[in-house]
């Protein structure tokens, strides 16, 4: 799915909608951490898979969990924001490139004292 430009429109609306939906509408105050990285929706709008981050990561599988299980809800939600025929069937997946990153920014902290370190002491 990744790549079709003719769903990326789609894939972005339903991202932002997603996001407003757990922040206004979910009773579960996890939910108003966690950040939709990216969606990838079927052509036909049938299906939908919601990659996901959350912090703090200790709990990320209970929380995926909870959205999963929660997926009916927000999907009715969405159908009725989008006034569309087809609402997706929702898929919550946790998006481990945040985790990633973060550890990515925290190497390069550590290559930046050793080197500032080194530039005083010479």
């Amino acid at each position: 799915m990744r790549g079709n430009k003719s769903a990326e429109p789609n894939n972005v609306l339903l991202q932002r909608k997603l996001a407003e939906i757990l922040l206004r509408e979910s009773k579960d105050p996890r939910f108003r951490l966690v950040t939709i990285s990216r969606v990838e929706a079927a052509r036909d709008n049938s299906f939908a898979t919601i990659y996901v981050s959350f912090f703090p990561s200790e709990q990320v599988e209970e929380v995926v969990t909870s959205l999963n299980h929660a997926a009916g809800f927000f999907s009715r939600c969405l159908g009725k924001v989008l006034q569309t025929r087809l609402t997706p069937k929702l898929r919550f997946l946790y998006d481990a490139g945040f985790d990633y990153s973060m550890e990515i920014d925290q190497a390069l902290q550590k290559v930046k004292k050793t080197d500032s370190a080194e530039d005083s002491e010479h």
